[in-house]
């Protein structure tokens, strides 16, 4: 079984909170909004034998700073996603989402092919 350990990455002078476990291919979980990766804890356990499971909590939501401004775009949420990647060394990833978290990966795969 793996461990799922809890970390801060620091993108510009924000701090990103995320869960990790496993290892293997790279798979990024996004949460709904206002929650955090804390709902993808079993998720995580199961996947986390044949891959590197990443759920980070979105800006603003869990342990996460805001992004700057007063409305953050969808694709202000995407550009943090890829931020978060290169912070950590990970060029490429399946990304999977829920909800608010499938929004982010749709405009991240959008800007981001």
């Amino acid at each position: 079984m793996f461990h799922i350990r809890r970390h801060f990455v620091t993108l510009g002078s924000r701090q990103v909170h995320y869960r990790r476990a496993g290892k293997g291919p790279a798979v990024i979980l996004l949460h709904q909004s206002p929650r955090s990766s804390l709902e993808y804890v079993a998720l995580m356990e199961r996947l986390a034998g044949d891959f590197t499971v990443i759920a980070p909590d979105t800006p603003g939501n869990g342990n996460s700073d805001p992004l700057p401004g007063e409305t953050p775009t969808i694709y202000d949420y995407a550009d943090n996603l890829a931020d978060f990647m290169t912070a950590l060394g990970i060029s490429q990833a399946a990304v999977y989402g829920f909800h608010t978290g499938a929004s982010v990966a749709i405009a991240f795969a959008h800007r981001y092919p």
